[in-house]
């Protein structure tokens, strides 16, 4: 099915998925600079970056399965017997439990150290070890969203 309300779902489905992972990727990348950064607690980017509280672009990845729902049924049903829009949930919930379970608190505990008074070794040692965390898990969610990705393009049946 195509129409004006179908093409409005795709379109927020492709923007909430681009919006969190992009997100998710620079979450990636600062905590990437706050490890690397030999005074991560003066590095103004990082600090600014890491502001405690949520980051809701983030967030836009829960978005994108229940806007895929929509879609299909929109689409009244034509995919959804066909296997690429649950090798795809599969995948994004992989990627969202990852994202929930391992980024977003690694996130918060960086969010936590810069915002802490203790700036000794031990507070650099913990802020590096949980931005090496965001690290990976960030490297993990984006694997998956590109075999996501692909999935969705690709549309095997």
């Amino acid at each position: 099915m195509t129409g004006p309300l179908y093409d409005t779902v795709v379109a927020l489905h492709v923007l909430a998925a681009a919006v969190g992972f992009g997100a998710l990727g620079s979450t990636g990348a600062y905590a990437a600079a706050a490890r690397r950064s030999p005074e991560p607690f003066s590095n103004p980017g990082v600090v600014r970056y890491f502001t405690p509280g949520r980051n809701w672009g983030e967030r836009a990845i829960l978005l994108v399965p229940l806007l895929g729902g929509a879609l299909l049924a929109l689409g009244h049903g034509r995919d959804v017997s066909a296997a690429w829009p649950w090798i795809g949930l599969a995948i994004w919930t992989a990627a969202t439990a990852v994202a929930s379970a391992v980024a977003w608190p690694a996130e918060r505990e960086i969010q936590g150290y810069l915002a802490a008074p203790e700036r000794g070794a031990k507070a650099r040692a913990s802020l590096a070890a949980a931005a090496r965390r965001a690290e990976r898990a960030v490297a993990t969610t984006s694997l998956l969203f590109v075999a996501a990705l692909v999935v969705m393009i690709w549309q095997p049946r």
